[in-house]
């Protein structure tokens, strides 16, 4: 039980590099529904979606190597870039799958300042 909250937030860290990974390969495979029509949970087109989405996993990736080592500087480019990414994604999606979006990063900072004090405390 020792470091749980590390191990959570590293679980946590990595399954949003991987939806951002999954998120970059459905939109690039698939980026109009059946109709023909422009999907319609994104504002923009989908290529705008896909660069933001790859932009994030690359910043997302780093901050887990960094958190990986402990890294106090991680965990706060983790919070910093977690919350850009749901300013910028607001302007990107339409409807009420952005709250899910939101919760998740709520999850993510709270995660991540409890990691952080945690580091600053030792």
């Amino acid at each position: 039980m020792k470091d749980l909250q590390h191990k959570i937030l590293l679980i946590l860290t990595a399954i949003t590099v991987i939806a951002e990974v999954v998120s970059i390969v459905l939109w690039t495979i698939n980026p109009k529904i059946p109709l023909g029509q422009a999907r319609v949970t994104l504002a923009v087109d989908y290529r705008i979606a896909v660069a933001d989405a790859a932009v994030f996993a690359v910043l997302n990736l780093a901050a887990y190597v960094l958190i990986i080592r402990r890294n106090k500087t991680g965990v706060i480019f983790f919070i910093a870039s977690s919350i850009i990414n749901r300013i910028i994604s607001f302007q990107l999606f339409i409807g009420g799958a952005h709250l899910l979006f939101i919760a998740w990063t709520a999850i993510l900072v709270i995660f991540s300042y409890l990691d952080y004090r945690k580091l600053t405390n030792q």
